[in-house]
């Protein structure tokens, strides 16, 4: 499939150009070439690019002046070339806000993967702009199925019971059913029942008056008068005692609140969406949930099957968070499909929120590029993280700074014993950019 990258390189060596450019039209990039800063300016302005490959070192001006003009008149990638070990320079073209940077003389393979995942980058978040808010992204039958059973529902004022294992995303399944609904202009107000004690949650329900009890210097409005014309989320409905459970059951009955401290009915229009994951109807039968209050809350029930029985979901869901992590993170990275395969396959027993919280901690580890197989080796590999974490430091080292480095050093050797010396691919299962991993063996005085 072609590649519908464009990408100008601006540098005066141009026999290096011709090279770039030859790797780069192979795996199906738009090249184009400029050999002096003012006539690469000028392309980028008459030209859609979407990636500038930029040397330092320029004839006719600098490639931070270059760089400072482009981010005026594009929103092209840059990529930096720097002479070796030209530190000062790389760090002031990244505050600027160059995507990377390499040194010369750059190795093409990695020149050519950097760029590839800046335009795929790109390319989601196209893709991804009109979904980028939402948190409730799903394409599996399972579930498909279920949201056309609430298509039913979503527009009535019919109280909902959403059951589930812990992070299969029962908080966003309640959004995305108040804002598919005629609510969906006024307040969601979510509450955690099981996060708050047992004698401040009914005035974090209902509020209180000024005075209703000691510590009250001011009137508070409750959660329940805050989703006025609106849906109140109550998660984790299993939790609350009998006594509150009751208290709950009459305002749902009579769609009146009154707060504490006060003689007064506050009457209420208020869409109630709870959940739990625990069985409910077990604590009914056990006499722990009252029978009347679950039948109240219970007029639709939707059961979130767990993640591992709807494994379709994965990659959508892998895809939505790294672009929203790329956003927050101020990078580009995508994943290979064999680092995808492998999230896919996996069971992921936290569901949801699992997934995306070790999404996430790869994403932080990543710096720029492909998320790779090796990125995920300490995700599925516990018990060999586990004893690694358990064997003793061998430096006898009293100072933590110099028996952090030398943990960091062993495993640097390790790393390029493994690859034979490649220093690309041993940065890659290391975590980190191969210019860092230069700048530590240079540091440490390793030579491979």
């Amino acid at each position: 499939m072609e590649n519908k990258c464009s990408v100008l390189m601006i540098d005066d060596e141009q026999n290096l150009c011709k090279l770039v450019a030859k790797k780069l039209q192979k795996s199906g990039f738009h090249t184009h070439a400029a050999y002096t800063g003012e006539k690469g300016i000028e392309m980028a302005k008459t030209l859609d690019i979407d990636v500038v490959i930029l040397d330092y070192m320029l004839p006719d001006m600098t490639g931070i002046d270059v760089l400072k003009k482009l981010k005026e008149i594009t929103q092209s990638k840059v990529i930096m070339l720097t002479a070796y070990g030209n530190v000062e320079s790389a760090v002031q073209s990244m505050k600027i806000g160059a995507a990377d940077y390499l040194n010369k003389p750059i190795e093409l393979e990695e020149l050519k993967n950097i760029i590839a995942s800046l335009c795929r980058g790109k390319q989601s978040d196209a893709v991804m702009e009109k979904d980028k808010d939402k948190d409730f992204i799903s394409k599996s039958p399972a579930m498909n199925k279920l949201v056309e059973m609430v298509e039913y529902v979503k527009d009535t004022d019919a109280s909902i019971l959403i059951l589930g294992e812990s992070g299969v995303g029962k908080t966003a399944m309640a959004k995305w059913i108040h804002e598919q609904s005629h609510r969906k202009n006024n307040p969601f107000v979510a509450i955690n029942c099981a996060a708050i004690p047992e004698a401040l949650l009914e005035s974090e329900l209902f509020g209180y008056r000024k005075g209703a009890f000691t510590g009250a210097s001011s009137s508070q409005k409750g959660k329940f008068s805050a989703a006025d014309g609106g849906t109140i989320f109550l998660d984790e409905i299993g939790e609350i005692s009998l006594s509150m459970q009751a208290k709950l059951l009459h305002v749902i009955e009579e769609k009146k609140v009154m707060q504490l401290g006060s003689n007064e009915y506050e009457s209420l229009d208020v869409r109630i969406i709870s959940a739990t994951n625990k069985p409910l109807q077990q604590l009914v039968e056990q006499k722990k949930f009252r029978e009347d209050l679950y039948y109240r809350l219970n007029l639709m029930e939707v059961t979130i099957p767990p993640l591992r029985y709807r494994k379709e979901d994965i990659e959508p869901l892998i895809h939505h968070h790294i672009i929203k992590l790329n956003t927050k993170y101020n990078k580009t990275l995508a994943v290979s499909n064999a680092a995808l395969q492998q999230l896919i396959s996996y069971d992921w027993p936290g569901n949801i929120r699992e997934l995306l919280n070790a999404i996430e901690r790869v994403h932080i580890l990543k710096r720029h590029g492909t998320i790779e197989l090796s990125d995920l080796t300490y995700l599925f590999n516990k018990q060999e993280s586990h004893s690694y974490r358990n064997q003793p430091i061998k430096a006898k080292q009293t100072n933590l700074s110099h028996a952090l480095g030398e943990v960091e050093e062993e495993m640097i050797k390790n790393a390029l014993e493994e690859m034979k010396g490649n220093q690309t691919k041993a940065a890659q299962k290391l975590g980190i950019a191969r210019h860092t991993l230069i700048y530590k063996m240079k540091k440490m005085g390793l030579k491979f």
